[in-house]
């Protein structure tokens, strides 16, 4: 991302997060201005990952598989422009998105995918989006309030799990009907 926002003409913001991060081993993926990375594809699901916290998503849907859930993952890379293409044909593909950031909740990443899919006419139900809440957030190791955000592994598996009960739900009250 350095190299291709040093090569960029115009403007590039880039976020360093203080901690260390874990490395997700893939072969070089050449970085396009606004084109997401499909790390891979799942039938049942999608996290799309925005920022430092691709290779939780990844380990994240890596236990929902042990579970028998094929949870896929995607890179955003961008916040804007964002890769309508990609994020949105997983909102309609799949029955739950799960974006995941690292930050607010609140005119972030996720609300700009809440705002691509309405705009394109999409049900939005199925999309939860997991970050930093609009909330005082006690100081703590990095790791903790993570956990406490449901930004871990746990807390993503989670999201995921509940998300998909939910729409079993919807599912079986419609066909009650």
């Amino acid at each position: 991302m350095l190299r291709f926002a040093l090569a960029h003409d115009g403007p590039v913001s880039l976020r360093y997060p203080k901690a260390n991060l874990d490395k997700v081993e893939r072969g070089p993926a050449p970085v396009e201005l606004g084109q997401a990375e499909v790390h891979e594809w799942g039938s049942d699901g999608m996290i799309v990952a925005f920022g430092s916290l691709f290779a939780t998503c990844v380990k994240a849907a890596e236990k929902l598989r042990k579970e028998g859930l094929e949870i896929g993952v995607i890179n955003a890379r961008f916040a804007k422009p964002l890769d309508k293409r990609t994020i949105l044909r997983a909102v309609e593909e799949t029955p739950v998105v799960i974006t995941v950031e690292e930050g607010t909740l609140e005119g972030g990443f996720g609300s700009a995918v809440l705002e691509a899919a309405n705009a394109a006419g999409l049900d939005t139900r199925t999309i939860v989006r997991l970050g930093i809440p609009d909330r005082f957030i006690e100081h703590g190791e990095r790791g903790e309030l993570l956990a406490d955000l449901g930004l871990d592994i746990d807390g993503i598996c989670r999201a995921v799990r509940e998300a998909g009960l939910h729409k079993a739900d919807v599912k079986a009250l419609c066909m009650d009907d």
